[in-house]
């Protein structure tokens, strides 16, 4: 009984020490994370790919502008190589189970991202919930930013894209598991946030976004236009819109609801969206709309339908579809060689637009 106790006793302190030795297991101290990661194009033909990664450096003090990081870029015939690559010049185990943001810079991302989001979702310390964006004018420039009122590494940009600090509509947030879906789903084409770097203030501006065919950048969008089309996709329900006509109204949306319905046709199909909203006036002239409120109402509603409609034929123009009419289309129609079909369909469909708007009040002041 004794030397079957000793042996089990033996066997278990075998076994835990091929655990902590013989899978990998690394202490945190023996860590580098991974805090943020771009990917640009390289100058070497032969090595296609520059790989940035910002390393978080643990620190005692975490008051604003004493976050430590340290920077690492190498140029690589695959994003993979260079990541191991990197490994041989730093002292400590990378580690990506921190990344929350990936960057692609603009002119990588006029090129392809498929190979590079194929290779994030392979890996599986990378999240699937990682926010991804296009770096301008390249993913090192924004990743090597070093925010003077950041308090933990990385945390400046990380903020930007969740939900738990600023709420912005001129800011989308494409995480790597929609990415995923939008690049590989008949019908629905990606979009991704434009980060740029305000050198004066030493911080970011996220306020466009660049709609891709499946693989490549073909058009970026303006403040104005991105904020359109983050209400459109009631990707932030909370946001403003203003109409300058006679007089300057600035209206802060409360709510906004959008459905659509197809015609179809084999001249013209059209798209009928209706749209609906819940306004809050922020700024006017004072008096204007109880003086005229249905001719007020009335004008807020044409500015916003021509806005909607120049949108989206800019965006059908592009043949990109951020939107996912094919999408819908194709659950609502049979097309037998969808990728052939839709292509035509597209370009020649024809939007009529209706907006009303409800106004629930006008501030504290007529």
């Amino acid at each position: 009984m004794k030397r079957r106790l000793m042996l089990s006793i033996v066997a278990s302190s075998l076994l835990a020490g091929a655990l902590l030795s013989g899978c990998g297991f690394k202490d945190i101290d023996k860590r580098y994370f991974v805090v943020g990661m771009g990917i640009d194009k390289g100058e070497n033909e032969e090595k296609p790919y520059r790989i940035t990664l910002k390393l978080g450096v643990p620190s005692i003090q975490i008051d604003a502008g004493k976050s430590k990081t340290q920077v690492e870029t190498i140029e690589a015939v695959s994003i993979a190589e260079g990541v191991r690559m990197l490994k041989s010049h730093v002292d400590k185990e990378i580690d990506f189970g921190h990344c929350k943001t990936i960057l692609f810079g603009e002119s990588f991302a006029q090129d392809s991202i498929v190979e590079a989001v194929t290779w994030m979702s392979r890996r599986r310390d990378i999240q699937n919930i990682a926010a991804i964006g296009i770096g301008s004018p390249n993913a090192e420039d924004v990743i090597r930013v070093q925010p003077d009122i950041e308090r933990f590494p990385g945390n400046a940009l990380n903020l930007f894209f969740s939900e738990d600090a600023t709420e912005s509509s001129f800011t989308f947030i494409e995480l790597l598991t929609d990415l995923t879906r939008r690049i590989y789903e008949k019908g629905l084409d990606p979009y991704l946030p434009v980060v740029t770097v305000q050198k004066e203030d030493n911080t970011y501006v996220i306020n466009r976004v660049a709609l891709l065919n499946k693989e490549k950048v073909v058009t970026v969008l303006e403040p104005k236009e991105t904020q359109l089309l983050s209400q459109l996709t009631t990707h932030m329900t909370h946001s403003q819109f203003g109409a300058y006509r006679s007089d300057p109204f600035v209206l802060s949306v409360n709510d906004i609801k959008t459905n659509y319905k197809f015609i179809k046709s084999d001249t013209a199909p059209k798209v009928e969206m209706k749209i609906k909203q819940s306004v809050t006036f922020e700024e006017m002239p004072i008096n204007s709309y109880y003086n005229n409120p249905k001719g007020t109402v009335a004008q807020l509603e044409q500015a916003y339908t021509e806005d909607v409609l120049k949108l989206l034929q800019k965006i059908q123009k592009a043949g990109v579809d951020p939107y996912g009419f094919g999408l819908r289309y194709r659950a609502r129609f049979h097309l037998p060689n969808f990728d052939e079909e839709w292509p035509d369909i597209y370009s020649r469909m024809e939007f009529d637009v209706k907006t009303k708007v409800e106004v629930r009040g006008t501030g504290l002041l007529r």
